[in-house]
């Protein structure tokens, strides 16, 4: 495979992205000697429709939509070694029930949770934007308790009025992180107060590793 078959842009890539990732794994470059590509990003999953819409009250939800998506957020096991870095970005909208509303966040790997964060927002009305940035970067491998992984997430949002916050989210999981086997990266959101008029909606998400 060469080079120029892993890098096509995005729009070139939609039809093709199934045998992509097949063909990555095939070709072993999860492996511990994989094919030398420095900082070559990879998408491994995009997520096109519909959207993840979360509202209060509803159980804790993961902005991963298997229905419409390109791709894997699966990472299988042994596939990672030290310095593999995964990217996440994912933006839409949010909108809240007054100030002072809170939903909790959390970033995993299968079972184990990497980070969790209580993020209070004020008063955001119909039409506020959101947008994550992030990254998880594998410290060690091997079994919970020896692997190690951080975690930093960056969450922007903007209300009606264009005014921009952030919270920066940042973690290190030494004790329930394992390489082993096979686990699904996942973010997830819960709205703590049961108001309806609590929503995020996620449009986007894009997961990729860099190698």
């Amino acid at each position: 495979m060469s080079l120029n078959h892993l890098i096509y842009p995005l729009e070139e890539q939609t039809e093709r992205l199934d045998i992509d990732v097949c063909d990555i794994h095939c070709c072993n470059i999860y492996s511990d000697n994989p094919i030398t590509y420095n900082n070559i990003e990879i998408r491994a999953y995009e997520q096109l429709s519909p959207d993840v819409i979360i509202t209060g009250g509803n159980p804790e939800t993961s902005i991963f939509n298997t229905t419409g998506a390109i791709g894997s957020n699966l990472i299988p096991a042994n596939s990672v070694r030290r310095g593999t870095k995964y990217k996440i970005y994912s933006h839409g909208e949010i909108r809240t029930n007054g100030a002072n509303q809170d939903f909790i966040i959390k970033t995993k790997l299968g079972t184990a949770i990497l980070e969790t964060e209580t993020i209070t927002l004020p008063n955001l009305n119909q039409g506020s934007k959101y947008s994550i940035n992030g990254e998880i970067l594998i410290y060690e491998t091997g079994n919970a308790g020896t692997a190690i992984a951080k975690t930093f997430l960056k969450f922007n949002f903007t209300d009606q009025q264009g005014l921009e916050e952030v919270k920066f989210i940042d973690n290190i999981n030494n004790t329930t992180f394992q390489t082993t086997a096979d686990d699904l990266a996942d973010i997830t959101i819960e709205w703590i107060s049961t108001s309806t008029s609590n929503i995020f909606s996620c449009h986007s998400l894009s997961f990729s590793r860099i190698y």
